[in-house]
């Protein structure tokens, strides 16, 4: 009885004592002050750095190809494609016996290489290419002339600037480094980086475009993707080596400042807010040149008002850029869910000599859509980027193949991209672009398991790895040069006379 009566005892004491606690603990928040805005020395309190979004890590298979030459990045099957592939690479499990893949390795090797050097596939109605091919041609006769602008709008292939990437390293490389161009603001996404620049941001952010379902009041900017904050002290960095920078922004009602820094001097302050409270939120630009080189740049808000930060972009005076606006599992119908309004004086100030849109994988596995519902929603994409960009050719990259589950172990080549290559084709001769037949260029129907067996594609069967997106963007620039070689220029009058 007396061990009973101590227990209820000290039972009764402990939770006083939690209680107790709790209280002084909820008046010690109800007390909390406001933390000044700025550093002792006048200076404005940066927000802590945000950590890298992880992406998943899958077990690897015990039938795991050794080479160093060619592996991928495991990713978990989906029927969109939600997550972005990379460019490190981890071995992938080939699904048959070991001896036996071994042995046809080589062979499925020389089929695919077969297939994207074949003549028999290249660009379709390549002339809707010439006014770009002209811009090419004025670059290539005077260097430092003029700055000829690519912008891939996309998916998650894409979206992690392996395949543009590899397309920006190839175009610069022949006509001359333009830059790395447009990029999100910070680090939107897992996966998210564009190739030969450096991104960081601080944790006060909010995304605005990436959750498709609901991407807000839609004005996500030119590419899909904006950064929003209310707080003083938020940032995000770039580092990249570039003559000029752009920070795009969103004009609205009471907005804040933020500041711009390159390599910690201050270039400007720039304000958000409308001077005119009855106008529309509008967006804006701001740009200046810098000494050429590499630069450490960083945008900082300087007080608790609304910021929303629409894109930045770096180039340099003269050559090729080729920039990349992708993102995880879209659609080509999410293009028409921006606004635009805000999007055209983006797109403008741009003046793209080529757009090149590449969607199809997400649709493929949407059975909502018809062949006819989406060449009717792809001739309105066609129709908003010639009122966006009206100077631009437009080209138009295919889906690629695609195999979907049967069973465990099995994969089976999926149909569904079918529809959505005819319902694209069919749009592009009626509008006058260009497409290019990403299926048929990595082998047709089917070609997706030998991909994944030469480990080009990665076990999902719908991305690369980096060695494949790297081959297909060789593929795409081959065939786009070899109709810029045999392209002529148009002849002036005193050309076409004759004696």
């Amino acid at each position: 009885m007396l061990l009973r009566r101590i227990s209820v005892f000290l039972l009764t004491l402990a939770v006083s004592t939690g209680m107790a606690s709790y209280a002084m603990e909820a008046t010690t928040k109800t007390t909390k002050t406001t933390k000044p805005l700025t550093n002792p020395d006048g200076t404005i309190k940066r927000a802590p750095a945000a950590k890298p979004y992880k992406t998943k890590k899958t077990r690897k298979s015990k039938y795991s190809s050794k080479s160093s030459s060619a592996k991928s990045t495991s990713t978990k099957s989906a029927t969109t494609t939600g997550t972005t592939p990379t460019a490190t690479t981890k071995t992938i499990s080939l699904r048959t016996k070991a001896p036996a893949a071994v042995a046809s390795r080589e062979v499925i090797t020389d089929r695919v290489m077969r297939s994207l050097a074949s003549t028999k596939v290249g660009i379709e109605n390549p002339r809707a290419l010439r006014p770009f091919f002209d811009q090419l041609h004025q670059l290539e006769a005077d260097p430092k002339a003029q700055l000829v602008r690519v912008i891939q709008f996309g998916d998650s292939h894409t979206a992690a600037d392996v395949f543009t990437g590899a397309l920006r390293t190839l175009f610069q490389g022949k006509f001359g480094d333009g830059g790395a161009g447009f990029s999100f603001a910070g680090y939107p996404f897992a996966g998210y980086h564009i190739r030969g620049t450096k991104r960081a941001q601080s944790t006060g952010w909010t995304v605005i475009g990436t959750h498709l379902n609901d991407i807000g009041d839609a004005m996500v900017g030119m590419g899909g993707v904006s950064l929003s904050t209310e707080a003083a002290g938020n940032w995000v960095s770039l580092d990249a080596d570039a003559t000029s920078l752009q920070v795009q922004y969103l004009i609205q009602p009471n907005g804040g400042s933020f500041e711009i820094r390159d390599n910690d001097n201050l270039i400007a302050t720039v304000s958000t807010a409308k001077a005119d409270p009855t106008a529309p939120d509008a967006a804006a630009q701001f740009g200046s040149p810098v000494e050429p080189g590499q630069h450490h740049f960083e945008v900082l808000t300087t007080e608790q008002a609304p910021v929303r930060l629409l894109g930045l972009s770096t180039e340099n005076n003269a050559g090729v850029t080729y920039e990349a606006a992708g993102i995880n599992g879209a659609e080509a119908s999410l293009f028409l869910r921006w606004n635009e309004t805000l999007q055209q004086p983006l797109l403008a100030a741009v003046n793209p000599a080529l757009i090149v849109l590449s969607y199809g994988t997400n649709e493929a596995g949407d059975r909502n859509w018809t062949e006819e519902g989406y060449a009717a929603m792809f001739q309105r994409i066609i129709e908003r980027c010639r009122r966006l960009a009206p100077n631009a050719s437009i080209l138009v990259v295919g889906p690629p193949d695609r195999a979907m589950r049967a069973g465990r172990r099995a994969w089976k080549p999926f149909t569904g991209v079918d529809r959505i290559v005819e319902a694209q084709r069919s749009v592009c001769r009626k509008m006058n672009c260009a497409y290019w037949d990403q299926r048929s260029r990595m082998g047709g129907l089917g070609s997706m398991r030998d991909w994944v067996t030469i480990s080009w594609a990665q076990p999902d069967h719908t991305h690369f790895t980096g060695e494949g997106y790297t081959e297909l963007a060789s593929a795409l620039f081959s065939d786009i040069v070899q109709q810029y070689d045999s392209y002529q220029l148009p002849l002036t009058r005193a050309e076409g006379e004759t004696k």
